[in-house]
């Protein structure tokens, strides 16, 4: 594992199991995506629900390179389910980041290679001068009252 993983948990203890499959889904992202940095991975029990009783957390938050990408799925009586679902929607999360930013990339290449294809353009210099205006008759009912205020 190349990637800094950080685990925490808050109000509960990790199994070994549980820490073992954590473990094993981060492996997974790292397979699936060679640019994460860090990746850090919060499990809690926010309270004890009267009717529904221990309900877990899990939150991940991946590094990647100009980005900071954030899971959070809430509410699950199951931990090993909450970790996969959550993790489940890491890999989407970092699917659909990598989808935008090929999509940026691929537009800005077609405008750099639509620029460098059509001939280079004369600058000119629009200058307002005395002789522009001597151009035009300001009294044309065309220009309206704005430019009659011009002379």
């Amino acid at each position: 594992m190349k990637i800094p993983l950080q685990i925490s948990t808050r109000k509960l203890s990790l199994s070994h199991a549980a820490v073992d499959i954590i473990k094993q889904k981060v492996q997974k992202l790292e397979s699936f995506c060679d640019k994460i940095i860090a990746c850090r991975v919060m499990v809690e029990t926010p309270h004890r629900h009267k009717n529904h009783g221990s309900l877990y957390n899990v939150s991940i938050d991946i590094s990647i390179p100009g980005a900071e990408l954030a899971v959070t799925k809430e509410g699950h009586e199951d931990m090993y389910v909450a970790i996969r679902d959550a993790f489940e929607a890491a890999s989407r999360q970092i699917i659909r980041y990598f989808k935008k930013r090929k999509a940026k990339l691929h537009t800005k290449n077609t405008r750099t290679k639509s620029v460098e294809a059509t001939p280079e353009v004369a600058e000119i210099d629009y200058e307002l001068t005395d002789d522009f205006l001597d151009d035009y008759s300001l009294n044309e009912p065309s220009l309206g009252k704005s430019a009659t205020s011009f002379a």
